[in-house]
């Protein structure tokens, strides 16, 4: 019988089950509630710590192209493992606030980081004929990780076993997960990895060094980190901004789940779409349904209806995993397979700054006004 891990739809399976599981940075809303009740930290502080764990991922993710030089990518994901394991597990011990920037920002972020690109060049040097489907559906599961982990997560907290042991659980799980998952990075065969995209024909194959000199290159880094700053912002913030209008703590964890389920279906409808109209109007048609989508969640808001600004965070969901599933595909389809690693880091870096600044500045004007009508 042939080894189940040399078949390419068995490793992207592999690779969505662990993206689900390293996913569960996005969940990140869940345990502001607990940790502020107990600390008496203020939004602004609890806020930091997403800001954190975005920019620790566009630095793990930007890691691996160097570290893959002189590490196999198998090295490299034990690495990760540890590091989100090591962070998670100490989550329980926090008594100051540095120390959840620390284990939960820095550890687990750039763990997180690190594992999302050890994957998709894994994966994608597997399915160079479908890039936009396999790019998308395997970061599915990272998108996803709010959902269901952070459904796990929050009835953890809400149970007598409470907040630190949520952060335990979750770290057993992630290790167990990544055991099984380790076996199945490998290099595909050369008739797999010969296979060409089917629409966008590859680029030249650029290393990080000629990719930072292309105006191409940073027009669309500034695009999408415009428009997932924004979207960060809102995931980082989606629990409180539900209770704030009058959710119950049941209702606003079922919200933020569906923002999960719309960030990781997203990716692979953005994978789609990139494939069948091409990279050019995918860029255009994502951010005019973003505006449509930002109108109709201001308006809940503002007129205190949970159960309308739901499903708007389900569609915010879909579009941010949307915005996330192309930065693979466009690096790869027009920059190359070989440097994969290096640029899509190169691209993530771009967008830390944004991340910190989109999430902090809603969390300013929630303290300065009492809520998130002027985000």
């Amino acid at each position: 019988m042939a080894d189940i891990r040399k078949n390419r739809y068995a490793i992207l399976v592999c690779g969505i089950l662990t993206m689900l599981m390293f996913g569960t940075i996005y969940a990140w809303s869940i345990f502001i509630p607990p940790l502020e009740a107990e600390f008496g930290w203020t939004r602004s502080q609890t806020s930091l710590v997403f800001s954190v764990a975005m920019i620790g991922l566009s630095f793990g993710m930007l890691s691996i192209g160097p570290l893959s030089k002189v590490l196999s990518l198998r090295t490299c994901f034990v690495a990760s493992t540890s590091l989100i394991v090591a962070g998670l597990f100490s989550c329980q011990f926090i008594t100051e606030l540095w120390q959840l920037y620390l284990f939960y920002g820095v550890c687990c972020g750039l763990g997180s980081g690190m594992s999302y690109t050890v994957w998709t060049t894994n994966t994608l040097a597997w399915f160079g004929d479908k890039v936009g489907f396999a790019s998308g559906v395997l970061v599915m599961g990272f998108g996803m990780g709010a959902l269901v982990l952070g459904s796990l997560a929050s009835a953890l907290i809400y149970s007598p076993l409470g907040w630190r042991l949520a952060f335990v659980a979750i770290a057993a799980l992630a290790l167990v997960e990544a055991l099984v998952a380790v076996s199945f990075i490998q290099e595909p065969p050369p008739h797999i990895a010969a296979l060409k995209p089917k629409r966008d024909a590859a680029g030249v194959s650029l290393p990080g060094s000629r990719t930072v000199r292309e105006p191409s290159f940073w027009l669309f880094c500034i695009w999408r980190s415009v428009v997932m700053g924004a979207g960060g912002a809102v995931i980082a913030e989606a629990s409180v901004m539900m209770t704030g209008i009058g959710s119950s703590v049941a209702f606003a964890t079922a919200a933020v789940g569906a923002l999960g389920l719309g960030n990781g279906f997203g990716r692979p409808l953005g994978g789609i779409l990139y494939d069948r109209i091409g990279q050019n109007r995918t860029l255009v048609v994502l951010p005019a349904l973003a505006l449509a989508v930002s109108v109709g969640m201001a308006a809940a808001y503002w007129f205190e209806v949970p159960w309308l600004f739901a499903p708007f965070l389900l569609v915010e969901g879909l579009l941010y995993g949307m915005y996330a599933a192309i930065n693979t595909s466009y690096m790869r389809t027009t920059f190359g397979q070989r440097d994969l690693a290096m640029n899509t880091g190169i691209s993530a870096v771009v967008l830390a700054p944004f991340n910190l600044v989109f999430p902090l500045v809603a969390a300013a004007l929630f303290e300065w006004t009492g809520g998130y009508e002027a985000s």
